[in-house]
């Protein structure tokens, strides 16, 4: 496995052990590989006008613009 290392502010540090509990993930990495595979699923789901549809539990639609 490749290892890259970066540096990130407090807030997206915070952010990340916030989900990495919420997820009970065992580290940051797992959330950011996560993250990374549900943005690939918006990616290949993507509009030509770079919005994502979200069905809502009432079944109304929410566009999201990703770009």
């Amino acid at each position: 496995m490749a290892a890259t290392s970066f540096n990130i502010d407090h807030k997206t540090d915070q952010t990340l052990e916030n989900l990495r509990r919420h997820y009970q993930a065992r580290s940051k990495a797992d959330v950011l590989r996560k993250a990374i595979a549900l943005l690939n699923v918006a990616r290949r789901n993507e509009h030509a006008d770079g919005t994502i549809v979200i069905l809502q539990q009432n079944g109304d639609e929410l566009k999201v613009l990703v770009r």
